[in-house]
């Protein structure tokens, strides 16, 4: 069990909020519990501009063979994704961390697969950011390891049945991502490690916030992983050490 007062802390500490910025939602930042009136651009959209290439997925990549069940027409699969994570959070919030009747299939797979590997959800949809950069996103899942005292930043994808390792392809060629990455292919599995690793440097940048957690038991080193979920399986990889080498120098080249 995690221990006490670690959800309260992990609120307590936050560091910007989404917000609603007209017809948009972004973060913006928190001081002391109050919004500054500093808004932030969105991590996933910087990724997109400034790492991703210009080349497009290929078919095998974005069409697996494990059918969506519902959520069709436009956005479907963001519409999905979203209502799972709502779903995910109010069992997290509430303490209802196994799977119960009523939820989507999704959640129940999430609440299942993190069981499995040992990671109790203690938050869902916390808040992180880097003012410096003025860019800001939010954790998926934020769970305890026990056998590790360790917190561990989990990156949620839910569908992404087909290919993970097809690269876009420009003019019939297969790309490799920019700046910083420009060795790694750009392929689905790498966006989201890009991701993720970000995710995990701006919260392991919250020093205020790692001490407190020294306090309570809770190791400064975090963990990270991506877990990719269907109706059907779920696979969870580790963040490499590769990537954490770079996530501060991917963060940089966001906002060159």
């Amino acid at each position: 069990m995690a221990p006490r007062g670690l959800k309260k802390l992990l609120k307590d500490t936050c560091p910007a909020k989404l917000v609603r910025n007209g017809g948009f939602r972004c973060f913006e930042v928190l001081k002391q519990g109050v919004l500054t009136g500093q808004k932030l651009k969105g991590l996933t959209k910087a990724l997109e501009s400034k790492v991703w290439s210009h080349g497009t997925m290929p078919s095998i990549a974005r069409y697996g063979t494990v059918k969506r069940k519902g959520w069709t027409g436009k956005d479907g699969g963001r519409r999905r994704g979203r209502a799972v994570d709502d779903q995910l959070t109010r069992a997290v919030n509430s303490g209802k961390i196994h799977p119960t009747v009523g939820q989507y299939i999704l959640t129940k797979m999430t609440l299942a697969a993190l069981a499995e590997h040992g990671l109790e959800p203690v938050a869902c949809q916390r808040a992180v950011c880097m003012q410096s950069r003025r860019i800001g996103t939010a954790i998926d899942v934020l769970a305890y390891q026990k056998t590790t005292a360790q917190l561990v930043v989990v990156e949620l994808k839910c569908g992404h049945s087909g290919s993970k390792e097809a690269a876009a392809v420009l003019d019939g060629t297969p790309c490799k991502m920019q700046g910083p990455l420009k060795k790694a292919p750009d392929n689905t599995i790498n966006r989201h490690f890009a991701q993720l690793a970000c995710t995990r440097e701006m919260f392991a940048r919250e020093r205020s916030t790692i001490t407190k957690l020294n306090g309570i038991g809770i190791r400064s080193d975090l963990g990270a992983a991506l877990l990719y979920v269907t109706e059907e399986s779920s696979e969870l990889y580790t963040l490499s050490n590769w990537w954490t080498d770079r996530s501060m120098r991917i963060m940089e080249a966001l906002t060159a």
